[in-house]
């Protein structure tokens, strides 16, 4: 049996006394003391801290050393071991390093932060956007990514974009919504200036001032917006942690699609089988705020300039000529750029991130081209339509020094937006083969070649055995005028 249990068996059961139990089992008195008012060993104790004579001093240094570290960079901190270095080499320190170590650990450890633990309520979300790379149609890209969590179930939704500005960022959370069914109740979303506004100096408090286009996004969806403070990663920590695992599992190896719209429908699969899959998904979505009929965007007033160009976001997109000078509306969403004129939608461009690009529709330009064709040649929407060879050997085939044979060559192009520029050009080879110069010819041509029969298919054919084919006996003419003066009489 253990000394310590039977010390104490004899002195507080069996009334040994503790002179006895001291000679009995060779403990000292005073050990025997504390045996018996112990339930279990009390280990060793200092009644002070012991003294370090060779640190006295120092600490005060060391306090100061580690002060200087708050406005480093986290991963260039001090160690003890530089720490120490620095008060040998430099202040006359003749200690050894442990008592620097323990010392600096002690002092780091009453500096960390503790931290609360939380319990996830149903219908809360937080959202990120988070940073990766994919390959699309044959360019490999810096992509950002949308993702909000709901931190109950586990349920995600991410969605792709060329750039993380404000269009995208309401319109992740508005596809957010749609995907899930509902608005969250709140959600937790860090302080990127396209969302909130920002003034000069790190922001205090919790709070904020958002931007035009998210203050429209909460008013449609009556959501309530929370942010973490800044460099608090930890107050929306299921969607940091969601962003390193989803960035491994979707993203790698480097996505290759022809699209975005491709990539972002893959991925729309693996979440949406996620979702089905998730048991606590039916908790979150009780208590979900209902859907709108929204759709986000950045609606701003601009004014169409003389090459009927309207700028938006650093690049032009033209309207049709017809518009030049006057004010519209462009509607800028992730991936089109829209321009009304008193709520009629005369453009749609796909959207450019670009800078000080010019993007252009050839059919804009087709009835202010026919007034100068002469600048067909060199026009910028006829150059950037990517139209086939034939039209600029169709052109120099025309070409007369007049003005005429230009006037064709607008004809044509014309025709390519009607019917399209691959017909056309295959148009445009034959007439240039059959000595064919004229637009209206050439689009007799066109319509010929779409409304051309297909070849039937010819076969042998005999009549079965014993039979012949049928005759037809032919009346004369002679009772066709007796018919015909019959009638006129």
């Amino acid at each position: 049996m253990d000394t310590y249990e039977l010390v104490r068996r004899s002195v507080l059961v069996e009334e040994m006394s503790k002179r006895e139990a001291s000679r009995q089992y060779g403990v000292n008195r005073r050990t025997v003391t504390k045996m018996a008012e112990n339930p279990v060993p009390p280990g060793y104790r200092l009644k002070e801290p012991r003294k370090k004579p060779k640190m006295e001093g120092f600490e005060a240094k060391i306090d100061e050393l580690l002060k200087w570290d708050e406005n480093e960079p986290r991963k260039q901190f001090r160690t003890a071991f530089n720490i120490f270095e620095t008060l040998r080499d430099k202040h006359g320190y003749e200690g050894g390093y442990t008592q620097v170590r323990i010392y600096v650990a002690e002092r780091k450890a009453r500096q960390r932060e503790a931290f609360v633990p939380l319990a996830h309520l149903p219908g809360e979300a937080q959202a990120d956007f988070l940073e990766a790379v994919a390959e699309i149609g044959g360019v490999r890209m810096k992509v950002h990514t949308f993702l909000m969590v709901l931190p109950l179930s586990g349920v995600w939704f991410m969605r792709v974009y060329p750039r993380e500005n404000s269009e995208s960022f309401v319109d992740g959370n508005a596809a957010a919504f749609r995907f899930l069914g509902g608005a969250p109740t709140r959600i937790v979303y860090d302080n990127p200036a396209y969302a909130v506004k920002r003034g000069i100096g790190p922001m205090k408090g919790r709070t904020r001032e958002p931007v035009l286009a998210f203050s429209e996004l909460r008013s449609a969806f009556l959501f309530e917006a929370a942010y973490a403070a800044p460099a608090k990663g930890n107050e929306k920590g299921s969607v940091e942690r969601a962003v390193g695992t989803l960035r491994r599992s979707l993203m790698v190896p480097v996505p290759q699609v022809e699209s975005f719209e491709e990539l972002n429908d893959k991925i729309l699969a693996k979440a949406t089988a996620f979702k089905e899959k998730s048991e606590s998904f039916a908790q979150d979505a009780q208590v979900f705020l209902p859907l709108v009929d929204y759709e986000p965007c950045e609606l701003v007033s601009r004014k169409a300039d003389k090459t009927s160009f309207v700028r938006f976001d650093t690049n032009s997109y033209s309207v049709p000529t017809r518009f030049a000078y006057r004010s519209l509306l462009v509607r800028g969403t992730p991936f089109e750029v829209r321009i009304l004129s008193a709520k009629e939608q005369i453009a749609v461009h796909k959207r450019c991130f670009g800078k000080g690009r010019f993007i252009t529709e050839l059919s804009h330009y087709l009835d202010l081209l026919e007034k100068k064709p002469r600048a067909a040649r060199t026009a910028l929407a006829v150059i950037q339509a990517g139209l086939p060879e034939a039209f600029e050997l169709f052109r120099r085939y025309v070409e007369d020094g007049t003005g005429v044979g230009d006037l064709r060559f607008v004809g044509v192009l014309t025709l390519a937006v009607e019917y399209g520029s691959e017909r056309v050009a295959d148009a445009l080879r034959l007439a240039m083969a059959t000595g064919v110069q004229e637009a209206a010819d050439v689009r007799l041509l066109t319509i010929r070649q779409a409304e051309a029969l297909p070849a039937t298919v010819c076969m042998d054919w005999k009549l079965p055995s014993g039979q012949r084919s049928p005759t037809v006996e032919r009346p004369p003419l002679s009772e066709y005028t007796d018919l015909l003066l019959k009638e006129a009489i």
